[in-house]
């Protein structure tokens, strides 16, 4: 009878490790995979935060693009319904327009608002170099956070001047 106690007691302590060993393992195991998934997590995230901030940047250039391309054509065309999308001088000797050298009464007078797809034109800033004239031509009382301002230099009327035109994202609601 003692011999089968002996027995039974070595094969409960064998069971009992075994238990312990494989509640040790269990437990490292959970922990790996806890750590697992917060590494798998944090790289999730850095991913979309990088997409977001490249899908930033991208918005940013194509708007000062689209700025840069209004301005050109405000300073090296002519046209008689909007100023901004040209208003130079027409050489009628030369049958040309006379590439920046605008005229400031168009500017003045034909300088209608203007939206093209998801932005729009803000305010035309004139600033004279050789007198302190400097003229705003607001354009929209639209708000954005999203704004841009570019700059030439142009001849106006025969005096040097700075042309500023600041162009907004439309913010989608």
């Amino acid at each position: 009878m003692n011999t089968t106690n002996k027995t039974k007691s070595k094969k409960n302590k064998k069971i009992l490790c075994l238990n312990e060993k494989g509640i040790i393992f269990s437990t490292d195991v959970i922990i790996s995979f806890v750590i697992m998934l917060f590494t798998i997590l944090i790289f999730i995230l850095f991913l979309s935060n990088t997409f977001l901030s490249e899908k930033r940047k991208i918005e940013q250039i194509e708007l000062d693009e689209k700025a840069m391309f209004l301005i050109d054509s405000m300073v090296k065309n002519q046209n008689e319904e909007n100023s901004i999308l040209g208003a130079c001088n027409y050489d009628a000797t030369k049958k040309r327009v006379l590439t920046n050298n605008l005229n400031y009464t168009q500017i003045k007078t034909n300088s209608k608002p203007i939206t093209f797809g998801d932005f729009f034109v803000k305010s035309i800033t004139i600033t004279f170099t050789t007198t302190t004239q400097k003229e705003t031509i607001n354009l929209s009382e639209k708000n954005s956070k999203n704004c841009i301002s570019v700059k030439r230099f142009t001849i106006i009327d025969g005096l040097k001047a700075i042309i500023e035109m600041k162009t907004c994202k439309i913010e989608k609601n």
